[in-house]
């Protein structure tokens, strides 16, 4: 990822170009798009480099009538410039938490992704985006795969995931829409302080760089980028993990290790992210002996025999290939 810094007018080229950088021409990709400023100038940038984007919008259905409008505006949008789109919403209407929105937002993605034949999925974060993401993870205690937040390729579950915005700001790609006179929705939501995201972008982090005197984000995001080094020096370092640890072994190894290679092993089993609680959970089954299994949502972890096992359904002990 690009460092941020100053730039002059005609940002659009530059985000132009490293959009361009990840595409293969004529190759088709699967755009999530909201509508919003973001959403379009990836979109624009990728049918201009190209490629064809096929455009995915999905309405949780928080905003009423706004969200149907959102969504008759992509479709809009997306026919001006003969592109084919695909609108999905939630089942129910009214507010639901932000992790049971992006969990509905990305079972739809992945259902449209395979209906239409595509492998990747483009998502417009950028730098903004990057640091919310990693001060978030930091309070959370997530760790250094938290902490190293997104990157510009990755694989989400089961999803090729491509961010090429993540070295520009916010002001940056508004300031590109504006020099192709590209127009947008603007969500609201984005203002309502209710969601946790919305407290950090509007309340924390302009806190904090009042209190330092300087701007915290692009701070956040160097150390985003040096938190991905570890995290690919640790995955070289572990190499492969089984999918039922022998905690004897285990054992042996560094606390650091330790910690390390049961994050590795819950993301194997879906559950990526966990906090720094849960880590320690399991890892008094590793050097403490412990036969009481640690709740996760979507499966408990429980030693038997010295090993460690995922139990997806209460009762029954995952297959190995499972997650």
């Amino acid at each position: 990822m690009r460092q941020i810094k100053a730039r002059g007018k005609g940002v659009w080229s530059r985000m132009a170009q490293a959009v361009g950088s990840e595409l293969g021409r004529g190759t088709k990709v699967a755009v999530g798009i909201s509508g919003g400023a973001d959403s379009v100038v990836l979109a624009e940038a990728i049918l201009r480099s190209g490629g064809e984007p096929i455009l995915l919008h999905f309405n949780p259905r928080w905003r009423g009538r706004v969200g149907d409008r959102d969504a008759l505006w992509v479709k809009a949008w997306g026919k001006r410039r003969g592109l084919r789109v695909v609108v999905g919403r939630a089942h129910k209407p009214g507010r639901t938490g932000e992790g049971e929105a992006r969990e509905l937002r990305w079972d739809f993605f992945r259902k449209a992704m395979r209906r239409i034949g595509v492998k990747q999925l483009w998502l417009a974060q950028q730098a903004d985006d990057q640091a919310e993401t990693v001060l978030m993870q930091l309070l959370r205690g997530a760790g250094v795969d938290g902490m190293a937040g997104m990157t510009v390729r990755s694989k989400l579950s089961g999803v090729d995931v491509v961010r090429p915005l993540l070295g520009f700001t916010r002001k940056e790609v508004r300031d590109a829409a504006r020099e192709e006179g590209l127009s947008w929705r603007e969500d609201k939501t984005n203002e309502d302080e209710k969601g946790w995201r919305s407290r950090v972008r509007h309340k924390v982090l302009p806190y904090l760089s009042k209190a330092y005197g300087r701007e915290v984000r692009g701070a956040l995001c160097r150390a985003a980028e040096i938190f991905a080094g570890e995290k690919e020096y640790w995955e070289k370092e572990l190499g492969r993990v089984s999918t039922r640890p022998d905690v004897r072994e285990w054992r042996k190894k560094d606390v650091a290790w330790q910690r390390r290679a049961i994050r590795m092993w819950l993301g194997m089993r879906n559950h990526r992210g966990a906090t720094f609680a849960e880590v320690e959970g399991v890892r008094k089954y590793v050097v403490m002996g412990k036969s009481s299994g640690w709740q996760f949502k979507g499966g408990r972890v429980v030693r038997s025999k010295n090993k460690l096992f995922w139990i997806k359904e209460m009762g029954r002990i995952a297959h190995a290939g499972q997650s």
